[in-house]
């Protein structure tokens, strides 16, 4: 009976020892499971970090170039209009000196006719003549000298008006060539946004001791049952004898 006794323990002994390696192997291949999984999710994780991080650079770098050219771009245009105002100024006082001219021009010639006019009332006194010839001939020369400064008048009444045209056209030249630089001008570049950081990946966790202990546990009770069950069967076989 020691003996059937010492094989039923046996034999449980040896299933427990089975139910346990199985189990702790299962616990410790579920454990690196979840470890290597843990792993690469975090490694995904930190280099879709580097990537944004990357990215942002990348961004800064354009966004700072961008800037740069912007201001070069402004300090043209500043300089455009400065040009364009010196020209502008250059134009007007020459349309000015050409006006100026023209009255110098203008005042000379009347200090002409007024000359002429005098020496032909002059020359109609020397002659001695009297009556309706002598009156003839001053009324005469005073058409004449009004013609001239007629004709002068108008002269400079065009010449004025020339002139005024010209600045309009000076004026709006400016302004066309300064409205030209404002449209060359490129768009103030917008800050760039932050690229959006990857989602922190949830680790899983792995098996708990207590399944572990629970399979151990079992695993047990399955070694006692496995007992009984060959005592059983020894006894039903007749290898053991009871009183």
């Amino acid at each position: 009976m020691g003996t059937a006794i010492a094989l039923s323990a046996g034999s449980a002994a040896v299933s427990f020892a089975g139910s346990a390696m199985t189990a702790v192997g299962q616990h410790r291949a579920q454990q690196a499971a979840v470890a290597r999984s843990n792993a690469m999710a975090q490694q995904q994780y930190q280099q879709e970090l580097r990537i944004a991080a990357q990215r942002d650079r990348e961004k800064g770098n354009v966004y700072k170039a961008n800037l740069e050219a912007n201001t070069a771009a402004k300090n043209a245009y500043y300089a455009q209009l400065s040009a364009n105002q010196t020209e502008a100024t250059r134009a007007l006082v020459s349309a000015d000196h050409k006006l100026e001219e023209k009255r110098t021009t203008a005042a000379f010639e009347v200090q002409r006719q007024m000359a002429q006019a005098i020496q032909s009332q002059g020359t109609v006194l020397s002659a001695g003549k009297s009556g309706q010839s002598s009156l003839l001939q001053a009324m005469d020369a005073e058409r004449t000298l009004g013609y001239e400064m007629a004709e002068i008048e108008q002269t400079l009444y065009d010449a004025r008006r020339a002139s005024n045209i010209e600045k309009q056209g000076i004026l709006l030249d400016q302004y066309s060539a300064d409205v030209a630089a404002w449209n060359g001008l490129p768009a103030n570049p917008l800050s760039p946004e932050a690229s959006l950081l990857p989602v922190k990946p949830i680790m899983a966790s792995g098996p708990s001791s207590l399944a572990l202990a629970g399979a151990l546990t079992s695993g047990a009770m399955g070694a006692v049952q496995s007992g009984f069950g060959t005592y059983g069967d020894l006894k039903a076989a007749g290898a053991i004898k009871t009183g």
